[in-house]
């Protein structure tokens, strides 16, 4: 069996390791038309690359991501998309609450402080104990980050678009109805969908004008789920108390943006899944997913 993998698998400092473990496999850094299974980032997963590759069968990705990538062309080929979103859910989860805790315990204005070298106590700091909290999306990340907020005490929500109950929150809403009421109800919006033609501008002006004036919104999904431009206007109209995002629009952020110089926005450069450990973690799944690929055993997070 033939595997092409890109440079950012490859790089991957446990990548000899696998090759170790799986002597029987060939490894390939270049398209080869006996390759089989695919190790790559989404934004090589274009019609021109699999076209190289007649006897494609599996493509896992290195990112939760796949936005950019042709469904439909996959299901007419009969290839598997696998992606990576365990990897980086325990990161994301506690970035998630670290925005969190920068908003409320004022943390841009206290380090601000420090290099003043100013005493200012700040009186009014919200608590994330007892709040309501609502999840755009029920995967993996929003699950991770449920389940540590649950410590706080917190009310969490979801959306899905599956009309399912998910049993790890309190509420689960669908629909356009659903989504509005979780909008209403709760004190922080985390949004962690992935783009589609569905959740393109899901937060449109009208929808974040429900949202409570003294609610906080974070971004760690995608940045074109909200529209961004309707959310400056309301950051700086003090109609909602803040945000902190990971990912944005465009990608890196022009310095022209209103966002950098907003008091009340925290921003990272999509950088969440930061972790010494997301290495390891990768390929712990792409060695986990290639044995039961060789095994013909169901393989793991497979895309629908």
């Amino acid at each position: 069996m033939i595997i092409y993998v890109d440079k950012f698998v490859s790089k991957n400092p446990f990548f000899i390791e696998m090759k170790q473990n799986f002597s029987e496999v060939i490894f390939v850094t270049e398209p080869n038309p006996n390759v089989e299974a695919c190790f790559l980032s989404p934004f090589k997963v274009t019609k021109e690359f699999i076209d190289q590759l007649p006897n494609l069968k599996w493509i896992q990705l290195s990112t939760a991501g796949y936005n950019q990538i042709d469904l439909a062309l996959l299901k007419e080929r009969k290839i598997t998309l696998t992606n990576a979103k365990d990897v980086y859910s325990i990161t994301i989860a506690e970035d998630i609450i670290t925005k969190m805790l920068v908003i409320n315990r004022n943390v841009k204005k206290y380090i601000k402080q420090m290099h003043d070298k100013e005493w200012l106590p700040h009186q009014e700091e919200p608590e994330i104990y007892g709040s309501t909290i609502g999840f755009l999306g029920s995967g993996s990340l929003a699950v991770h980050a449920n389940e540590r907020l649950k410590a706080f005490q917190t009310k969490t929500l979801c959306y899905r678009q599956r009309p399912i109950k998910h049993e790890a929150f309190d509420e689960t809403y669908f629909e356009q109805e659903g989504l509005e009421t979780l909008l209403r109800e709760s004190d922080y919006v985390i949004n962690t969908l992935p783009l589609s033609k569905e959740t393109y501008h899901l937060l449109d002006q009208k929808r974040l004008s429900l949202m409570k004036k003294s609610a906080v919104f974070i971004n760690v999904g995608r940045g074109e789920v909200v529209d961004q431009d309707a959310l400056i206007e309301r950051l700086s109209k003090g109609l909602m108390r803040g945000a902190a995002l990971d990912v944005m629009t465009p990608e890196p952020l022009p310095k022209e943006s209103p966002l950098w110089e907003m008091d009340n926005v925290y921003l990272t450069p999509h950088n969440a899944p930061s972790s010494p450990n997301m290495m390891y973690r990768l390929h712990s799944l792409l060695s986990d997913n290639l044995a039961r690929y060789l095994n013909q055993k169901k393989l793991l997070n497979i895309i629908e």
